[in-house]
């Protein structure tokens, strides 16, 4: 509501002179018109005598400036907002009484409440339509948010004299961080409504494990589990893989009501675990909803196998060999061309380079190294993508190898069989490749270069250049490449068994650590550096929607929002398919229900530039699970923090009379009152230049209507 409260005429002299003026103005006008020629009647003599001394007041008032300011006042009366909690634990035990007790504590606290009273449920996400006091909620969330009641307060447009929260304070979803109601800046006053008895209840709490597990190696599981009221009671705690029971043990629950047990785990095979913990079900147990812990564990290789390929024996061959097989995360295989026409350890070749997980080619290819082989190995390469390190050392055939791969990560610019002797050079030693100080590396030995012009390709990064004696050039030594799927590392010198041959063992360390940090570097995943798609999270209750993310780039890392994205997710019962949207700079998402439990497979299609592209499969769970099943005391405690942070106040549903008067007290010293004041400068205000004009033209037409003079 809007009122006119004050207005002000100011002007730039005081009052008392401009009634002066205006009283002079006032007796020189009837003075002049004392006697007229000829004579008139009172009633024209009265009405000129009026326009005159009207307009010359306005000149007097125009020539002090005067300025109108008015101002309005708008009331802004406060609104209350009450959140009603809408999730199954509030009628987890006593649905008719609970139901009925939300009911009445709305209807008297809309009579009751002065003001705009607004009503929303919340659970799982805010209902953004207001109920009313006589609506039926159906206390049906899949879990609790508090985190969404902030937000909203934080972004709702009104005047907020409080808000008031009915909940059994379980939170289940968002974050129950107290501290976000420091910022809502409104006292919150809250109303406990939930199940008061002590649970007896046995509860897997977490399982914890190693990210990285890998196939054949011993790790731990360690699991934490919860025992509330069923201390020295006996249970069976067991650990599945893939739906096969793998181990179990059998403990006493320990009076402190924590027991922490860990089992021993050496998976087989690589690939996603579909693991599970669960602990038999007690007899007087009020829940065996929390008695299971289902979890996908990611098994890495437990060995990366190496192809090491090399076009004649050599020195630096044998020391990268014995680097290589002295590490035992490393599955050492090799091709090594004696002559023309034979090999150490014949075989086939294509197996070993198929099987490779990285190819490590040291004076090769030769001019006598077989087509058939240079075309296993370059299908390798840009086919299937697969990591490699090259050595350019002076066997290498030049021409050749440009047969070797249609995208080396280098130039040719020029080519040369003549050696020089080189210093290595390096102006940081930041990166994992090189550990260690830049020093060592700068004081090496002298090794050997051909004295062909070579270039790194645009995207490689120079770790090392080269240096002749004192003189830096432009040449590298070591650099790497990852782009186009493609992962590679160039050593562009031969000689380096000088290196693990000298007394100063630094050396050989170095060189052993930078060809064992080059193995893991080049075997990172790198299948989908351009494409991540995958779900939020492994596991999902079944109540969750199933979530999936993902970041889709173009070979120069540039984010593509044009793809069409389709996500498949399947098992034994049937298949759902969800097609993302795109929400900018590369980022897409969707989500759809699936409300079977049980383990699920997926798979992604990728179209972009009228190509089919493939994300990388995976796995998740939806797990038969109601978390809102599995913790329904009231946390009374956690509602009283609340209030008290915001200086509000706590109550229980069935003791809430003095509610009211706080909220009404509350409301009064809520109200905001906005004023707006408008200020017009009469002086330069055309309008009453006008009017003055029009009093001096009326006066002037009756003057010359009764012929005075």
């Amino acid at each position: 509501m809007t009122n006119l409260d004050t207005f002000d005429l100011s002007l730039n002299i005081s009052y008392p002179y401009l009634f002066l003026f205006i009283i002079l103005a006032i007796l020189y006008t009837i003075f002049i018109y004392r006697y007229t020629i000829p004579t008139t009647t009172k009633l024209v003599k009265s009405l000129l005598v009026s326009l005159r001394v009207l307009a010359i007041s306005l000149i007097i008032l125009l020539i002090f400036e005067p300025s109108l300011s008015i101002k309005y006042d708008e009331k802004i009366d406060p609104i209350n907002l009450i959140f009603v909690d809408n999730s199954q634990s509030i009628v987890n035990r006593d649905s008719v009484k609970r139901k009925t007790d939300v009911a009445e504590f709305l209807s008297k606290f809309s009579k009751n409440v002065d003001g705009e009273n607004r009503y929303y449920s919340f659970s799982s996400t805010l209902d953004t339509i207001a109920i009313s006091e006589d609506d039926t909620i159906a206390f049906d969330g899949s879990s609790t948010n508090f985190e969404q009641i902030v937000s909203f307060i934080k972004n709702t447009d009104q005047n907020i004299a409080s808000a008031t929260i009915v909940s059994d304070g379980i939170i289940n979803d968002g974050s129950n961080s107290s501290k976000l109601f420091e910022r809502v800046e409104i006292p919150v006053f809250t109303i406990a409504l939930g199940d008061t008895t002590k649970r007896t209840d046995l509860e897997i709490k977490k399982v914890l494990y190693n990210d990285l597990i890998y196939a054949n190696s011993p790790n731990e599981i360690k699991v934490v589990l919860l025992n509330r009221f069923l201390s020295d009671e006996y249970a069976t705690l067991s650990l599945y893989e893939d739906s096969k029971l793998i181990d179990q043990k059998s403990l006493q629950l320990d009076e402190s009501g924590i027991n922490n047990i860990s089992f021993p785990y050496t998976p087989k095979y690589s690939g996603e675990k579909h693991l599970l913990v669960t602990v038999s079900q007690l007899a007087n147990e009020e829940t065996y909803e929390n008695n299971k812990y289902p979890f996908i564990a990611n098994v890495l290789k437990d060995k990366i196998k190496v192809l090491c390929i090399s076009g004649a024996p050599s020195p630096d061959y044998s020391v990268i060999k014995q680097i290589l097989k002295n590490n035992n995360k490393i599955d050492f295989d090799e091709i090594v061309q004696l002559t023309e026409t034979k090999f150490l350890n014949d075989g086939n070749f294509k197996n070993k380079v198929d099987s490779a997980d990285i190819i490590l080619m040291i004076d090769f290819p030769t001019l006598h190294s077989p087509s058939k082989l240079l075309s296993d190995i370059n299908s390798a390469i840009n086919k299937k993508h697969k990591p490699y390190f090259l050595v350019l050392s002076e066997s290498v055939d030049q021409k050749k190898l440009k047969l070797l791969a249609d995208k080396l990560p280098f130039k040719l610019n020029s080519y040369s069989s003549s050696i020089r002797e080189i210093y290595p050079l390096s102006y940081s030693a930041v990166n994992p490749l090189i550990s260690g100080d830049k020093k060592i590396w700068n004081s090496l030995p002298p090794i050997f270069q051909l004295e062909s012009r070579v270039s790194a390709a645009p995207g490689s990064n120079i770790l090392i250049y080269s240096k002749m004696k004192n003189i830096e050039t432009k040449t590298p030594l070591i650099f790497t490449y990852n782009l186009t799927r493609t992962r590679a590392i160039v050593f562009n010198g031969f000689g380096f068994w000088k290196w693990k041959l000298q007394r100063n063992e630094v050396y050989g360390v170095l060189l052993e650590s930078f060809f064992n940090n080059s193995i893991k570097w080049l075997y990172s995943d790198i299948q989908e550096e351009r494409i991540f798609v995958s779900p939020v999270k492994k596991v999902f209750n079944h109540n969750d929607d199933i979530e999936f993310r993902a970041s889709i780039y173009d070979e120069t890392l540039n984010p593509r929002n044009d793809a069409v994205i389709t996500i498949t997710a399947k098992n034994n019962l049937g298949s759902n398919e969800l097609q993302l949207k795109s929400i900018g700079n590369g980022i897409y998402e969707g989500k759809f229900n699936i409300n079977k439990p049980g383990e699920y497979s997926y798979t992604s299609k990728i179209e972009l530039d009228n190509l089919m592209l493939s994300g990388k499969p995976g796995k998740f769970i939806v797990a038969d699970v109601n978390i809102e099943n599995i913790n329904y005391v009231l946390n009374k405690n956690y509602l009283k923090l609340i209030s008290n942070i915001t200086r509000g106040n706590s109550f229980v549903i069935n003791n809430y009379e003095n509610l009211f008067d706080d909220l009404n007290f509350n409301q009064k010293s809520r109200v905001i009152i906005n004023s707006t004041t408008i200020e017009y400068d009469i002086w330069s205000n055309q309008w009453v230049l006008v009017l003055i004009l029009v009093l001096f033209s009326i006066e002037w037409f009756l003057r010359k209507r009764k012929g005075l003079i």
